[in-house]
């Protein structure tokens, strides 16, 4: 026994070693299972929004009739309904109406768990209409259904035959009765979600086209009286999906706010957020908090936060381990960001501050961890968790504005350049000048000459009776060398005005300018001797 006891305990030992593991497999895989829909019914506690139906029972005689079960249909209904009534939540309301030749709400919309009497002789006890107005019976759910604030309705239409309805306004699918009937049920649905359900008991009884004579997009149930609890049920899990989706349209588009704190900090408003650098230079960082506020009223949030100031500016990164953020509804979180920028000095030919400004966007990623589920499970194919958020944060603050070491060489070098470039203008503007002007007296014939020397020669000239001053430089003209004259002399005539006058004189040539001749001799002063012409050279 002692050895059997002691294998059995072993044995416990060893289950348990391999179990508890496979527990924890088990957590760990529970804590990464995808939301359901029953979790986010659950959340957006649907149980509590109210829905308000309306169920058209057909009351005439041929429900008598027995079903594939041998049961007759009318019977079946009741047993069917007892059962769906139950199933609804204590905020569901409900209105039943039967209708034949004649139409009666047998119990006026009220809640769901009221309805304790409906069935004990609210209902009739057999079905022996001899016909089916089933506009009518549309005409009293739309009744009801204004009596409802709810925000969404269902009306469900249990019946086995097509419209019979002689001498009624609704006798005839599309007469104006059910034009009028089909806008009625579009007003109703511009304020509240309403669906129409048809659940055929028989063959022929065309609840597609009775339907859409009154709603846009009715649905159709397959005609199965044996299944009609299940097809109930389907019914009530499209309207559970409708509270949901009318829970979830009241959610905001700007569902995350954003603000930015921190040493430096200034807000500029929504989007907007200022920071102080100072006057520091080289690679800066300072770390920011960043409050996230989730103006969600239902969903969950996941945000991502990235900050990027272009190439080469500014970023900003989480401060520890990068990884979103979860809110849940109404929820607000600080993180840790670390900003991250250069303040080199800037070029200035004056030494000084300069300002500094800088920008990066800081980014707010938005998603939900329900989105899969809300459009997918829900059909909300257009559900979004809300738009990314960008806050612009402007970085300012002053640099030293420097000269760089090469600039005054490089002034240097210009102005040396610009030197030698105007002494090259200039020689070439005032050639170097050479031979001899003579200058002559034109009334006696003296002269005198004036040896030329440099780029510019001015001289006072004494030629009989002459007394002039004279100037003379070089001057390039039309690729020629010619001398530029200027003359000033005294008035010939005592009490006159002083003459003046310029002129050119090709080199080899004469010109007469003040009444005074003037010649260039290319010869030197040396080779010319003094007062004698050169041959060729006019004697005046």
């Amino acid at each position: 026994m002692l050895t059997i006891r002691a294998t059995a305990r072993s044995a416990a030992l060893l289950v348990l070693a391999v179990l508890l593991p496979l527990c924890g497999a088990a957590t760990a895989a529970a804590a990464d299972t995808p939301v359901t829909r029953d979790d986010v019914y659950r959340a957006l506690k649907v149980d509590e929004v109210p829905a308000a139906y309306v169920v058209l029972v057909d009351v005439s005689s041929s429900m008598q009739d027995k079903g594939p079960d041998g049961v007759p249909l009318y019977t079946t209904v009741k047993r069917r309904l007892a059962d769906f009534l139950g199933s609804l939540t204590p905020a569901d309301q409900v209105a039943v109406v039967t209708f034949g030749r004649a139409t009666s709400v047998v119990h006026p919309m009220s809640a769901a768990d009221r309805t304790g009497g409906l069935f004990d002789g609210e209902l009739p006890r057999s079905a022996e209409e001899t016909a089916s107005d089933h506009g009518a019976a549309l005409n009293a759910a739309a009744d009801q259904l204004e009596r409802s604030t709810a925000p969404v309705g269902a009306v469900l239409l249990l019946t086995d035959g097509a419209v019979n309805a002689p001498g009624s306004p609704y006798g005839r699918l599309g007469s104006p009765a059910w034009q009028q009937l089909k806008k009625r049920y579009a007003a109703l649905g511009a304020d509240h979600k309403i669906m129409g359900y048809g659940l055929p008991l028989a063959e022929g009884t065309r609840v597609s086209d009775v339907l859409g004579g009154a709603f846009g997009a009715p649905r159709i149930l397959p005609v199965a009286p044996a299944a009609l609890g299940s097809q109930l049920s389907a019914a009530k899990d499209q309207v559970r999906t409708q509270k949901a989706l009318s829970v979830l349209r009241a959610e905001r588009d700007d569902t995350v706010a954003v603000s930015v704190s921190g040493e430096g900090v200034s807000q500029g408003g929504p989007g907007h957020a200022g920071v102080r650098t100072g006057s520091g230079t080289g690679g800066r960082s300072r770390t920011v908090e960043v409050t996230l506020e989730s103006r969600a009223a239902h969903v969950p949030l996941t945000v991502r936060l990235t900050g990027d100031g272009g190439s080469g500016g500014p970023r900003l990164a989480q401060a520890g381990p990068a990884g979103p953020v979860t809110l849940l509804p109404g929820e607000k979180k600080t993180v840790r960001m670390t900003l991250t920028w250069h303040q080199d000095p800037v070029f200035s030919l004056v030494p000084g501050s300069r300002d500094f400004q800088a920008r990066v966007g800081l980014r707010a990623e938005v998603s939900s961890p329900w989105t899969p589920v809300i459009r997918g499970s829900l059909g909300d194919t257009r559900f979004s968790a809300g738009e990314p958020v960008v806050t612009d944060v402007e970085l300012s603050g002053s640099v030293p504005g420097r000269t760089p070491g090469w600039l005054y060489p490089l002034v240097l070098l210009v102005l040396l350049l610009g030197a030698a470039a105007g002494r090259r203008y200039y020689k070439r503007r005032n050639p170097l000048l050479s031979g001899v002007l003579v200058v002559t007296d034109l009334r006696s014939g003296s002269r005198q000459s004036i040896p030329l020397r440099g780029r510019q020669v001015a001289q006072e000239t004494d030629a009989g009776q002459v007394r002039a001053q004279v100037t003379v430089r070089g001057r390039q003209d039309a690729g020629r060398l010619v001398l530029l004259l200027r003359c000033e002399r005294d008035s010939p005539r005592p009490g006159g005005e002083r003459l003046r006058d310029t002129g050119t004189c090709e080199l080899g040539k004469s010109t007469v300018l003040c009444g005074i001749g003037f010649s260039h001799d290319t010869r030197s002063e040396t080779e010319h001797g003094a007062g004698e012409p050169r041959e060729g050279t006019p004697a005046w």
